[in-house]
């Protein structure tokens, strides 16, 4: 018997979550947690990787309970997660420090010395993706030069899915689609000596893992995890994708050219190629995809839905406490008769600590709102927050050299109609957004059913398993309306790119 569900794990920045799927792709549990983001300096972005995977096992734990499903009944388990960032772990398998996450900004100066001396324009011709202060060549090196002590005890470096693997299963690897956001030669999907070379992080080649295709199986549960989450032992378990690709696979993202965005604590836009597109040179990314042959070009700017929650929590708390579950629904009530515009008020969404990486990489970069007078409301700015998102995500999509014709929307910015119309009539292109909320989740199940052979091949289990709930059409007027603030929304921000850096220099003095 194979086994009548898939058990897809996301190890997502702010929350982890377990869900158990049936073989026709409906959620029949799922579990999950909130995991802390720590900032134990300004810029900074950790987490503890014993918690994380504390939170994991309670989740494992809970779905398989609430599905009330015999654990022999779990045919394959897959993983994705969160990506970039940096974990490290010593002789003995243990975590040398807190994870260092992908919206850290300690490295910040790093990057941008690299982007003066020409390193990141030369790296992206081979990697095809740009370094930002969260990425691991970035990260290793400020460790280098600001606690070597870590580096000195690290023997093995993973990515979020690779760890939750390793607890998983006592096996280290990561897979193509992870490996591509580290020092990589991305058309041979191998770690390149010239970049380790060029960023001056050689020394630490050595502790990289092993690249295994996604869809391998690459162990199975150990007998203490089993113990541990109520699972039974000897479950495979498959290499897993960073969650921005195992997201798409969960979209059903097959055919060159299909385009989709992640609403979530980034703002991830990107379309499928059978290349590498070069262009624009050193912005954004190449992610090798869940199957080999095809590329996912990304520009992922850094803030999605942390610019709508800073808001919420700082000037919405009436609201907040007439009614939790209603929230959003209150505050959209209020906004959704403010013209297009904001009437005249730009916000740009640049609140991450780590600053902008797409469609331009500047790690100083701040969100500001631009043209507010006397007659402006909160309201107008909350609008202006919803509009500035939209834009971002305009900007992204204009910056890769794809015609599209679609989007499809996922993330926790898709559940709200409100938006996910404004997305449509900003980027003027159908919206799709899916049925199933847990796309990482489904993603990561969809290969592990694959490999676990409960269908035939991704084509057939994506046919069988993504359905769409909702879709969203452009309105032409609305859509003219917004390029023409696009304009100005883009000539705000390039003006401001030394501003930034005074900024920057004033607040670390």
């Amino acid at each position: 018997m194979k086994g009548e569900f898939v058990l897809g794990i996301d190890a997502g920045t702010s929350v982890v979550k377990s869900v158990v799927f049936d073989l026709e792709g409906k959620e029949i549990a799922l579990s999950r947690r909130r995991v802390s983001i720590e900032t134990p300096k300004p810029g900074w972005a950790e987490q503890d990787m014993e918690k994380v995977w504390q939170m994991v096992k309670e989740t494992i734990a809970e779905s398989i309970a609430r599905a009330n499903i015999s654990p022999s009944s779990i045919a394959a388990i897959g993983v994705a997660g969160q990506g970039d960032g940096c974990r490290l772990l010593d002789k003995d398998f243990k975590p040398v420090r807190p994870s260092v996450l992908w919206l850290d900004g300690r490295a910040g100066e790093i990057v941008t010395r690299w982007e003066k001396e020409g390193l990141n324009e030369e790296n992206f011709k081979i990697s095809g993706s740009a370094v930002f202060s969260g990425a691991a060549a970035a990260v290793i090196k400020w460790l280098e030069l600001n606690e070597p002590e870590s580096l000195r005890k690290a023997r093995y470096f993973l990515y979020a899915k690779d760890w939750i693997k390793f607890k998983l299963t006592g096996k280290i690897c990561t897979d193509p689609s992870d490996a591509s956001r580290a020092p990589i030669d991305l058309e041979k999907i191998s770690y390149s000596d010239k970049l380790f070379n060029l960023f001056g992080i050689s020394r630490y080649r050595s502790i990289f893992p092993e690249i295994v295709y996604s869809g391998k199986i690459i162990g199975e549960t150990t007998r203490k995890v089993a113990e541990e989450c109520g699972l039974r032992v000897g479950i495979p378990v498959t290499s897993g994708m960073i969650d921005v690709v195992a997201t798409p696979l969960g979209l059903g993202v097959l055919q060159d050219g299909q385009a989709y965005s992640i609403i979530g604590t980034t703002c991830f836009n990107a379309v499928l190629s059978s290349g590498i597109i070069f262009e624009p040179l050193g912005v954004g990314m190449n992610l090798a995809y869940a199957f080999p042959g095809k590329f996912i070009r990304a520009m992922p700017s850094m803030a999605g839905t942390p610019n709508l929650d800073w808001f919420v929590d700082n000037f919405c708390t009436q609201e907040k406490e007439e009614g939790e579950d209603f929230l959003y629904k209150i505050i959209e009530d209020k906004i959704k008769n403010i013209p297009i515009g904001s009437e005249g008020i730009i916000y740009h969404p640049y609140i991450n600590p780590g600053g902008e990486r797409a469609p331009f990489v500047r790690p100083s970069a701040k969100a500001q709102f631009f043209g507010i007078g006397l007659r402006h409301t909160r309201w107008h700015l909350l609008r202006a927050v919803y509009e500035g998102v939209a834009l971002s995500m305009l900007d992204c999509f204009k910056h890769i050299p794809v015609e599209i014709s679609e989007v499809r929307l996922s993330g926790g910015g898709a559940k709200s109609s409100f938006w996910s119309q404004i997305f449509s009539d900003a980027i003027g292109k159908t919206v799709k957004v899916p049925a199933t909320s847990e796309l990482g989740a489904l993603g990561a199940a969809v290969m592990a059913g694959v490999a676990a052979g409960l269908y035939p091949g991704i084509r057939e289990a994506t046919d069988r398993l993504v359905k769409f709930s909702h879709i969203y059409e452009p309105d032409i007027n609305n859509h003219k309306k917004y390029l023409e603030i696009y304009n100005v929304y883009k000539k705000i921000y390039e003006s401001l790119w030394d501003s930034w850096d005074e900024r920057y220099n004033l607040v670390r003095g």
